[in-house]
């Protein structure tokens, strides 16, 4: 285990993850332990997570170069905001809503301390931060089982999420960050389940499977859709004719064909005689398959008001908002409406209600960049940890289409923390070796 830790290092990883995977645990310290339900215990966890990423002998001294192209129209994008924020600002400002002016601001600064931070980790963090992940993100889900089993309003069916509150109130958490956590669980131990350290092979297959068991208790569709073509992508970039040759062929060797066999057998049997399980599995595919039914109706204006989902209304009716404004507003095409002019809940629709042509072209054309070299990552393999990133950027690339606010810190910090990582070409020393393997050349990449 000692390969896997280092003091500078392995505190670094701590930090990071803090900043940008941490709020399922700071979920549960502030509503389970009762750590403080307020954004003073939120906002201690950032700051202490940046702490931990500041190496004394390092900070404002050594800067590592981030993804050059994606930074620049990055920074646009954030300067743009931020200077919405204070001059093109419809709506409140430091005369009208001192609180919510303040939160934004402090949003920004908490936004612009992490890229001056991340710049400064180390590249040997790269080493470090997986065994990290896998520990707290099996953590994080063990965490929302306990708060599951000791709320006494939790009701079987229901999405599962650390309550807010006393729980009385089946909306009243936020089940996404959860099905996040359990997603950076199954990839960051996808990466270790093959390692020859015993503990860390062992607890990455039981993160595992705990986590893909979250994913299904979470119920959270944009995140089911982003794992689902995670996947995919997995399985593009990975199995090859050999492997699906290789397995077939382990499969029905005598002995592990036995075996397997044996396995199906006895979990049937298990199943079978388990008719609370049957029940369970049953409600929780039921209870999937109707939000997922009445998403589609509602979407299309094809529910009635007992099947309704409000979270899809909700989009629907923005949407029919912006068609109003812009036609009352014609400049708003252009220049946007101001700064958060209008919620819609979805990150890239609201940057051109927002900020007009010059918000959506920036904010799209950057997280295009992002994703092309989180593609390019996965397919020439760069190390586990750019992997892990690109894998789990793919969580937030499809929440920008479904939910969410451009401009808040649970998107930023993943943002940063993959303009920091991929496509940096010092950290593929792996690459020539794949290549070399494949008897390939790379890509050119033109951004």
């Amino acid at each position: 285990m000692k390969e896997y830790f280092n003091f500078k290092y392995t505190r670094q990883s701590l930090g990071l993850f803090i900043i940008f995977m941490g709020n399922p645990l700071i979920f549960f310290f502030k509503e389970v332990l009762g750590f403080g339900g307020s954004s003073i215990f939120t906002i201690g966890s950032l700051f202490l997570g940046m702490v931990l990423m500041i190496s004394p002998t390092d900070i404002g001294r050594k800067f590592y170069k981030p993804n050059i192209p994606i930074f620049r129209v990055a920074s646009f994008f954030l300067i743009l905001s931020f200077l919405a924020c204070f001059f093109y600002n419809p709506f409140y400002g430091f005369d009208n809503d001192f609180a919510v002016f303040t939160r934004d601001v402090g949003n920004f600064i908490f936004i612009f301390t992490f890229i001056f931070l991340i710049v400064g980790v180390s590249n040997e963090i790269v080493n470090y931060f997986l065994p990290v992940a896998i520990l707290l993100t099996f953590l994080g889900s063990i965490c929302l089982i306990y708060s599951m089993a000791t709320n006494p309003f939790f009701i079987i069916g229901q999405r599962a999420t650390v309550v807010f509150g006393d729980g009385s109130t089946s909306a009243s958490g936020n089940p996404h960050v959860y099905a996040r956590n359990a997603f950076a669980g199954v990839f960051a131990s996808y990466f270790f389940l093959k390692s020859k350290n015993l503990f860390l092979k062992l607890l990455s297959f039981a993160n595992l499977i705990l986590s893909l068991t979250v994913i299904i208790l979470a119920q959270v569709r944009s995140l089911l859709l982003a794992f689902l073509f995670s996947i995919a992508l997995l399985l593009y970039f990975n199995v090859t004719r050999e492997t699906v040759s290789s397995i077939i062929k382990g499969i029905f060797r005598p002995l592990n064909f036995i075996g397997i066999c044996f396995l199906i057998i006895g979990l049937i049997y298990f199943i079978s005689t388990q008719q609370r399980i049957i029940d369970i599995i049953d409600l929780y595919f039921n209870s999937f398959l109707d939000a997922f039914v009445r998403a589609l109706l509602t979407a299309f204006g094809l529910g009635d008001e007992k099947n309704v989902d409000y979270s899809a209304l909700g989009r629907v009716n923005n949407i029919d908002n912006i068609i109003f404004i812009f036609s009352q507003i014609p400049h708003a095409f252009i220049l946007g409406g101001g700064f958060r002019f209008l919620y819609v809940d979805v990150p890239i629709i609201e940057t051109f209600v927002d900020l007009g042509i010059a918000g959506i072209v920036s904010f799209s054309l950057f997280n295009y960049m992002i994703f092309k070299e989180a593609i390019y990552t996965l397919k020439w393999k760069a190390n586990p940890f750019a992997c892990f990133i690109a894998y789990f950027y793919m969580t937030y690339f499809v929440g920008i289409f479904t939910g969410g606010e451009p401009y808040g810190t649970s998107y930023w910090f993943i943002f940063i923390v993959a303009i920091r990582f991929l496509g940096i070409k010092y950290l593929e020393p792996d690459a020539s070796e794949v290549l070399t393997k494949n008897n390939k050349q790379p890509p050119v990449l033109t951004s």
